[in-house]
């Protein structure tokens, strides 16, 4: 049980509540009893030397009752006391002598000292048996609300439990998903199952709304791509092999493809990862890698940057095409758009590759929230919309990669991506 859960709070709560309780209602019976107990001893031993002094008789012992003895003295003579009673003034106290503590009454009546003195042996033993009692009662009364607020905090804990296993099953984004509060009473697990309710619905009609979304773009998008394609295709078969028209021609019918292949991204993506496994294609990183340089060399030439590219030898591991090509591009577009002079290095790794350039960078504060939706590193920069790295760190999840962003030497940008 974690020391920050709901039920090991309330256990502790409730322990906590009753050992507090119940050792101050222990100290207090402890100091009501015994201050009682010695009331009651003084008052006893008060009544028994009353009738000591109006029955003795001088030359006749009185009767005492047990643990008791009688000490006398006339004129204020001391001498004939035991050492440990002399001196004492009249009235109630204790004294430990001998390694015994005693009871002690002294009065003076008609120039005679009467010293009544109890021994504490059976008192003493009467304080153990209290202070034992007292004791064992306060340890059965923490070790009893122990187990009753283990056992309420399960019972109070167990539905919540139960909803949250509820609200983390798969099934409750069905459409068709029973609702949660009909299993409660209407308390506050059953508040809260309402409410789970209700975000639910809202979350299943906004991904209803986006499988419409993609399901659509995707089936409307694919006719215009392939009649653009085919055009192309025999456009191409009629021209001559040294037809300026053809360097345009294929970089539109390879732009179709990507666009088809972005599509189809788009598409996993909305269905989630349960489809990252259906894939049209899978390519080595360094074939994707060599094809976004030749796509990008054209753009860095243009902005007057030097584009960069330290290989590897290849793994001959595959990955989804389409994936890895949308990660690579938006990444090297990004560091292109945001870089006005020096260069933009692709890396390739032996788990991934880096992107890194010497552009302006991104203060620390923002790194993290420039892999939202919508969110631009420099708001002042081209016409962007921000979703490019949003796609890339939703990719990356899907497929299991991890991506970082950190600050490069120099200063800019340093994006490294895990691939396994």
């Amino acid at each position: 049980m974690s020391t920050n859960s709901l039920s090991h709070r309330i256990v502790a709560a409730f322990t906590l509540l009753t050992a507090v309780v119940a050792g101050l209602f222990a100290v207090a019976i402890v100091v009501f009893i015994n201050q009682s107990e010695i009331q009651l001893v003084a008052e006893g031993m008060n009544r028994q030397l009353d009738v000591i002094v109006s029955t003795a008789l001088p030359d006749t012992p009185p009767y005492l009752g047990p643990e008791l003895s009688l000490f006398r003295s006339a004129g204020g003579d001391d001498s004939m006391l035991p050492t440990w009673l002399r001196g004492l003034s009249p009235g109630f106290r204790e004294i430990k002598f001998d390694g015994v503590d005693w009871h002690v009454l002294v009065r003076d009546v008609d120039d005679q000292r009467y010293i009544l003195v109890l021994d504490q042996i059976e008192f003493e033993q009467r304080e153990d048996m209290l202070y034992i009692a007292a004791s064992t009662g306060f340890v059965l009364s923490v070790l009893a609300a122990f187990l009753i607020g283990t056992g309420t905090a399960h019972r109070v804990i167990a539905p919540v439990i139960r909803l949250a296993g509820q609200v983390q099953h798969r099934d409750q984004l069905l459409p068709l998903a029973p609702p949660l509060a009909a299993d409660y009473p209407a308390n506050e697990v059953g508040q809260l199952a309402l409410a789970f309710d209700n975000t639910l619905n809202q979350l299943r009609q906004a991904l209803d709304r986006e499988r419409l979304f993609t399901s659509d773009v995707s089936h409307e998008l694919r006719t215009p791509l392939m009649v653009i394609a085919s055009t192309c295709e025999l456009l191409l078969e009629t021209l001559p092999p040294t037809a300026r028209e053809r360097v345009q021609l294929e970089r539109i019918q390879h732009a179709a493809d990507e666009m088809r292949e972005l599509v189809e991204t788009f598409l996993w993506l909305a269905r989630g990862t349960g489809s990252a496994g259906h894939q049209a294609s899978s390519s080595s990183l360094i074939e994707i890698a060599e094809e976004q340089l030749r796509r990008w060399r054209p753009e860095a030439i243009k902005r007057g940057l030097q584009l960069d590219f330290t290989p590897i030898d290849d793994d001959a591991r595959r990955y989804p095409t389409p994936m890895l090509r949308a990660v690579l591009s938006n990444l090297l577009r990004n560091a292109l758009h945001y870089t006005d002079c020096g260069s933009v290095r692709l890396e390739l790794l032996n788990n991934g590759f880096r992107v890194i350039d010497t552009g302006a960078g991104i203060p620390e504060a923002q790194r993290l929230s420039v892999f939202s939706p919508f969110v631009r590193g420099d708001q002042t920069r081209g016409d962007g919309v921000g979703i490019g790295l949003s796609l890339v760190q939703r990719i990356c999840a899907q497929q299991g990669w991890q991506i970082q962003l950190t600050e490069a030497d120099g200063g800019g940008c340093d994006f490294r991506v895990f691939l396994h």
